[in-house]
């Protein structure tokens, strides 16, 4: 692993867990055992960091959502919910687009763009998958499914309350079985 993926790795550790804003480049430094000027070597700025950060994220997600089946609709729909189970370990992290969109107001609009083409991918892929399906009103849907996991994600981590999640996401992915 190469110092800048460390780094990437560090500062993703970093934001999930404690968010954006409250990152700072002394912390990762000290995280991957070099000198903040090393860091900002490689990130000359916070925005840039940000904007690695997001766009690497956003592309192993993208490489999980390749690997669902898709010929089973809620085979499908429980796979992508599991990506985002997986994202939510209460007490230490969750979605690192869910805390950036969170934060939307503060973040620098090239990290903002990057976090809204994360949510847009997300959504695309729901609404073909759904659209091949036959599910009336695929868009909306997809909107409704993905503003569903993101925000219990966030309300279950501030209530230290796994259940919660898991409730948003039965409820969001029921509307698609009715």
């Amino acid at each position: 692993m190469t110092m800048k993926e460390k780094i990437l790795e560090a500062a993703e550790k970093r934001v999930r867990g404690v968010g954006f804003a409250e990152m700072s480049f002394r912390d990762l430094a000290k995280d991957v055992g070099i000198k903040s000027a090393s860091v900002h070597y490689h990130f000359p700025t916070k925005p840039d960091l940000g904007e690695a950060l997001v766009t690497r994220y956003a592309e192993q997600f993208k490489e999980e959502l390749d690997r669902i089946d898709q010929i089973e609709l809620g085979a499908a729909l429980d796979a992508f919910v599991g990506l985002y189970s997986k994202a939510l370990v209460l007490g230490e992290s969750i979605c690192l687009c869910a805390v950036m969109g969170a934060e939307a107001i503060g973040l620098p609009e090239n990290v903002n763009a990057r976090t809204k083409a994360f949510f847009e991918m997300n959504k695309a892929w729901l609404e073909t998958l759904l659209t091949e399906h036959g599910v009336e009103h695929a868009a909306e849907t997809a909107n409704l499914i993905v503003a569903a996991l993101e925000g219990g994600m966030i309300v279950a981590s501030t209530s230290k309350n796994r259940a919660i999640f898991e409730q948003v996401a039965e409820a969001a992915i029921r509307r698609v079985a009715n």
